[in-house]
């Protein structure tokens, strides 16, 4: 009963808290009384937080967390969150509990603590709490390693915490800052952003001291405002609005967890502005919005029209915008600044935050951007640009447009761009350390990513400041002068179709090109399962027609068509399925394309698909008198172990070297006892 109890409350904190939804935003753990009843009442919880966890708290013994301690052992998933998130709960309640009750001190952390989890003070006392303190490092730890996927890590550094409150300032860090503080923290950091020429974001410090200055500060909660004028919380404070600052996403407005969030960007077509809105990760086909603006998206693309909001102005452009609708929120920060380039997916100009070397840009700019845009193009702009201001009837009021702008030469573009202020310095192009292949016109990027059309070579992108040679396919290809930085177009030279090497700045990368696609023609022979009263049989046979079930594709069952696909290389000697519920079969491989006889060596990219039915399985490959692991979809084996699947059990035996994981395993396993 407590086991499941804790359980259960550990995967409501985590989905509420830790879910892949807050990837790129910070996570501020508050948990006080009314959000627990909230949250159990929006998961529908039986057992409250405090009384699940205090089932498995042991007060009297020397190492009362122990049961959690072990119940986090027992999980060994990296994919979620240590399972002591209810226990570290329990401790942020407890530290929103902190107040002068006449009898105790309102930095009394311990005694509520104690009463939460063991129903009477001074019995979880600080001697007790180390283990607390320590799981709080491996939550940050875990969450860090995801890289902001799972959203940013706000718990503090050790170096951080108060020397007086080592242990329980992880706590402390989480419960200061309530959801009421996060509404106008968004406010107040456009305010400071507008009053500061430093870049943004602004150290936690200097935060700290403006918000003690800031007019709204009476609006914040008692908690924040009380812990950013005590000494020993002042730091953690620091800390914590720096964290914020860094992933705020310029709006004016706090977006709660779970809304969609869309990039409004501007558009450039037929010499006209207007808005496009650019999802992530699109949901619905439309959105209505509470300004009664309609986004409607464009195809399968990730883009969506704008319908009914104004086209983009000088004061729109200026002050940002934000809107939002039912589930989702768009926005554009204020900027001076507008630089469009080529989307391919759109075959139109949008807006972009940086700018990239080699690639032609469209630049609008207000005049107070305007002299520092002007010093960028004397310095490190190519000829053949042009500038139009103050007589086009569709420009934003005062603003001024630069047309067929090309940076050559990475390097001389950034110190142009370092040398002046304000928010011309966001545009730094990102740093380019190696050489790497862009765009040209891929032939089937399903099979190979390495694999294109003839003629339609990719480009090559030299790293910053490249002085050295070129070399294609062996022959020495200098250059122009200031190419570092930007992309050498390979369709210049003519490659014949085949495979091709480029060696430059100490990499050396490979590509393939042919005349047209490859042919995923059907084998002359079909390997499948003979299909009766709806289900399959355990060996297979050959033949054709809708009679058999091949890899994945049943034709009498719609679902079993979403079933994985996964590639597979050719050139084996044999490659064979084995699936965790006791069948196995050859893989059937399609013929290759009659091009492909004219290239040199086949490239390693360039595989075939295999699909994988629900029940999962591994898929092996014999080359060169070994067996590898090909690819695999690995499950649990979920058969009863008979004579019937001893062919089975043979071949798993046979493998069992090639592959590991707990599924495989598992069959290994059960492969021997039917062997036996």
């Amino acid at each position: 009963m407590g086991l499941s109890a804790y359980a259960e409350w550990q995967e409501v904190l985590e989905d509420a808290f830790f879910s892949p939804e807050w990837d790129g935003h910070p996570v501020v753990l508050y948990v006080d009384d009314r959000e627990v009843e909230t949250l159990q009442r929006r998961y529908g919880i039986s057992v409250p937080l405090a009384e699940a966890v205090r089932q498995l708290v042991q007060p009297g013994a020397q190492k009362p967390f122990q049961a959690v301690e072990d119940y986090e052992l027992s999980r060994t998933d990296g994919n979620t969150a240590p399972a002591v998130l209810p226990l570290l709960a329990c401790s942020v309640v407890a530290a929103t509990r902190m107040a002068n009750d006449g009898v105790r001190r309102a930095n009394n952390y311990h005694d509520h603590f104690s009463e939460l989890l063991a129903g009477r003070a001074g019995v979880l006392n600080s001697q007790l709490y180390l283990p607390v303190a320590r799981m709080w490092q491996r939550l940050a730890a875990w969450q860090t390693q995801w890289g902001g996927s799972r959203g940013v890590c706000t718990i503090p550094s050790v170096e951080y915490l108060p020397k007086n409150q080592t242990r329980i300032g992880y706590a402390l860090s989480q419960a200061v800052l309530r959801g009421s503080d996060r509404q106008h923290l968004p406010k107040f950091f456009s305010i400071m952003r507008a009053r500061s020429e430093a870049a943004w974001p602004l150290p936690g410090p200097v935060l700290a001291r403006g918000i003690s200055l800031w007019d709204y500060e009476s609006k914040f909660s008692p908690s924040f405002q009380g812990a950013l004028h005590d000494p020993d919380l002042r730091h953690l404070i620091e800390g914590l609005l720096g964290a914020l600052a860094a992933a705020w996403d310029g709006s004016d407005h706090y977006i709660p967890h779970g809304t969609s969030r869309g990039e409004l960007l501007v558009r450039f077509e037929n010499r006209r502005l207007g808005w496009l809105v650019r999802v992530p990760q699109p949901g619905n086909e439309e959105y209505p919005l509470d300004n009664k603006a309609v986004l409607r998206r464009i195809g399968t693309t990730e883009y969506y029209t704008v319908e009914g909001l104004a086209l983009p102005t000088d004061r729109a452009l200026r002050n940002g915008i934000q809107l939002v609708g039912d589930g989702i929120a768009v926005g554009r920060p204020a900027s001076p600044l507008v630089i469009l380039r080529q989307n391919a997916a759109l075959d139109c100009r949008t807006s972009v935050d940086r700018f990239l070397p080699g690639e032609d840009h469209v630049i609008l700019a207000a005049p107070e951007a305007a002299r520092d845009v002007e010093r960028i193009l004397e310095r490190a702009a190519s000829q053949g640009r042009s500038k139009e201001g103050g007589r086009l009837s569709w420009m934003p009021e005062g603003w001024t447009l630069h047309t067929r702008v090309v940076f050559d030469d990475a390097l001389t573009l950034r110190s142009a761009i370092l040398d002046t202020k304000g928010a011309v310095r966001g545009t730094l192009p990102l740093p380019r350390f190696k050489a790497r292949l862009e765009g040209g016109l891929r032939l089937a990027p399903d099979l190979s990513k390495h694999l294109y059309l003839a003629g339609g070579d990719p480009d090559l992108v030299l790293p910053d400041g490249h002085s050295g040679r070129v070399l294609v396919d062996g022959l020495e290809r200098k250059p122009e002068p200031g190419q570092g930085g930007a992309a050498l177009s390979l369709w210049r030279y003519s490659l014949t179709p085949g495979d091709h090497t480029v060696q430059a700045g100490g990499s050396s990368l490979e590509f393939a090109t042919a005349e047209s696609a490859p042919s995923l023609r059907e084998p002359a022979v079909t390997l499948g399962f003979p299909l009766g009263d709806g289900k399959a049989g355990a060996y297979a046979a050959t033949g054709g027609g809708s009679g058999l079930l091949r890899g994945a594709a049943v034709d009498t069952d719609p679902a079993e068509a979403e079933w994985p696909i996964l590639l597979c290389r050719r050139g084996a000697d044999e490659s064979l399925f084995l699936s965790a519920d006791g069948r196995g079969w050859r893989v059937a491989i399609p013929d290759t394309p009659d091009w492909w006889e004219r290239l040199s060596d086949t490239p390693s990219g360039y595989c075939f698909e295999v699909r994988i039915p629900a029940c999962g399985g591994w898929v092996f490959q014999h080359r060169r008198g070994i067996w590898y692991l090909e690819a695999e979809l690995p499950a649990r084996p979920c058969l009863k172990p008979e004579a019937d699947h001893r062919r089975w059990a043979q071949t798993v035996v046979a493998v069992a070297e090639a592959a590991s994981g707990d599924e495989w395993e598992a069959c290994v396993r059960l492969a021997r006892e039917v062997m036996q």
